[in-house]
């Protein structure tokens, strides 16, 4: 995820002052956990020469950067945990849990680049189809 431009993602997002920060997209992987760090280290704040600090230089920033990272990192296990748990009740109880894997459909879509028409086929072949078919066998039973 950080590899993917999350960290500045969350940097364009960070806004405690704002209504509904607190609430809403508090509750996103990363944010809860990148909030100490953007307190201490806000992300429009520039250094005098006006550059952006990075985690680089400063070993402060650097920790602070490090310490976000593991907390996302423990608490996305965690959530992962809980889940597997909720769906294994879910199984206990009787419910016919389906899986539906829409990885290869995404890791299309992201390499394809333009081609939507071939992408977009796939998603209907191998995410959308079989969702309907669990939907429909869902409700009829």
């Amino acid at each position: 995820m950080l590899d993917s431009g999350m960290f500045e993602e969350l940097a364009g997002f960070y806004d405690p002052g704002k209504e509904g920060y607190r609430f809403g997209i508090r509750k996103a992987i990363g944010v809860p956990e990148f909030d100490r760090y953007f307190r201490k280290f806000p992300p429009w704040e520039k250094e005098e020469n006006g550059r952006v600090p990075d985690e680089e230089s400063d070993p402060v920033r650097r920790e602070a950067y490090e310490e976000a990272v593991r907390e996302i990192k423990d608490n996305t296990c965690r959530l992962a945990i809980r889940q597997i748990e909720k769906l294994s009740r879910l199984k206990g109880a009787g419910w016919k849990l389906r899986k539906l894997d829409a990885t290869a459909s995404f890791r299309a879509v992201m390499a394809s680049g333009s081609d939507k028409e071939e992408w977009r086929q796939r998603w209907e072949r191998e995410v959308v189809e079989p969702s309907v078919k669990i939907v429909k066998c869902f409700l009829e039973e």
